[in-house]
């Protein structure tokens, strides 16, 4: 796996280097969002681990540039002294996969960078019974009356999950899990709000002949109507 790792605190960089490197990982370390996003365009990475509080460009900033470019897929994991509720939030709902916050554990980042990578690019292709949706991997859309529906990359993978598990009762804390590895319990909201956009582009109140149940403290069904 190559890992980019944007950090302006070297001594943290390194370390996260070194951590990654022992366990066989290449590594490019970035001080400034400036020179990571110039360079990112050029290369292949299959992990992105962003700190937030950097100069010129944030970590929040450079994340919502990743997923408006090509490299939009890519998984992200923040490292960072940012410990608030209301932080973690909002660097999931923009975009990133994973937030760890400093000081960090390295079994605990190995654990997760592996989880991400054996994760990514495991919504590829088409669940068994779909219609009338059509799926599109490359294009994170789903083809609905004969129009494409443009979904973020955790919209896309919702999709995909839930029309792979159809009738399986899912909770909001395994949903974080599969689709954002987290756990906890504070971050369900964010679940929440993915859902209600996905119901809207797809009509899965019903109206597209699926229905997307919520379940009362206990988590969502995805139902044929």
């Amino acid at each position: 796996m190559k890992v980019f790792i944007l950090e302006d605190d070297i001594d943290q960089a390194q370390l996260i280097e070194h951590w990654l490197k022992e366990k066989g990982h290449a590594c490019q370390c970035f001080e400034n969002g400036r020179d990571f996003i110039e360079k990112l365009p050029f290369e292949q990475p299959d992990l992105l681990i962003l700190d937030w509080n950097l100069p010129v460009i944030n970590g929040l900033e450079v994340l919502n540039w990743v997923r408006s470019s090509e490299h939009k897929d890519l998984p992200v994991i923040f490292v960072t002294t940012r410990s608030h509720e209301d932080d973690l939030v909002k660097a999931l709902e923009q975009g990133a996969d994973d937030y760890l916050v400093k000081p960090i554990k390295q079994n605990e980042l190995i654990a997760r960078s592996n989880a991400l990578h054996r994760r990514h690019g495991n919504f590829q292709g088409q669940p068994s019974s779909t219609e009338p949706f059509i799926f599109n991997p490359n294009e994170n859309s789903i083809t609905f009356n004969e129009k494409s529906v443009k979904l973020t990359a955790k919209e896309y993978q919702l999709a995909y999950y839930f029309f792979s598990n159809q009738d399986r009762l899912i909770s909001r804390d395994y949903l974080l899990e599969t689709i954002w590895t987290k756990r906890s319990s504070i971050t369900t909201r964010t679940v929440d709000t993915h859902i209600s956009r996905l119901r809207k582009k797809l009509a899965l109140d019903g109206g597209s002949g699926w229905k997307l149940v919520s379940v009362y403290h206990k988590g969502y069904r995805l139902i044929k109507v």
